[in-house]
């Protein structure tokens, strides 16, 4: 009896150790990001530090198979932000009302509203993120 209690307690030690890999990457001294990849594919994504084992209120789901471009107005106290997505995958939004979401196809009109002349906005932070390949660029 004992044996058993020890291997379930080792299989859901290691099944929370798998669906607990997440990476958080510092943008500035005052924004992070929290990519958590989750078991089944699943992505969360929240614009902060995030170690819960617990999904957070507010927070971005895509497949981990995307790649999305993210904009932050650095000088908003609401949140604003503005995603394109690289890929037709779905991307859902929990807890956010102030945004702007652009699909692959709409890449044209993302950047006529968040680059002047291929130059980053002045008081947005722009950063990329390839969650297959666990990747950020800002």
């Amino acid at each position: 009896m004992k044996t058993i209690i020890k291997v379930i307690i080792i299989i859901v030690i290691l099944l929370l150790a798998f669906d607990q890999s997440r990476t958080i990457y510092k943008i500035d001294d005052n924004h992070y990001i929290t990519v958590w990849k989750r078991l089944g594919g699943k992505c969360i994504i929240t614009f902060d530090k995030h170690y819960s084992i617990f999904k957070p209120s507010r927070y971005i789901e895509t497949t981990t198979d995307n790649y999305l471009t993210i904009v932050i107005n650095k000088e908003s106290s609401k949140s604003n932000f503005a995603v394109l997505s690289g890929y037709d995958l779905p991307v859902k939004f929990v807890g956010y009302k102030n945004l702007d979401f652009y699909q692959p196809d709409q890449n044209d009109d993302f950047k006529k509203r968040y680059y002047i002349n291929g130059d980053h906005l002045q008081h947005y932070l722009y950063f990329s993120i390839d969650i297959k390949e666990q990747y950020m660029s800002k």
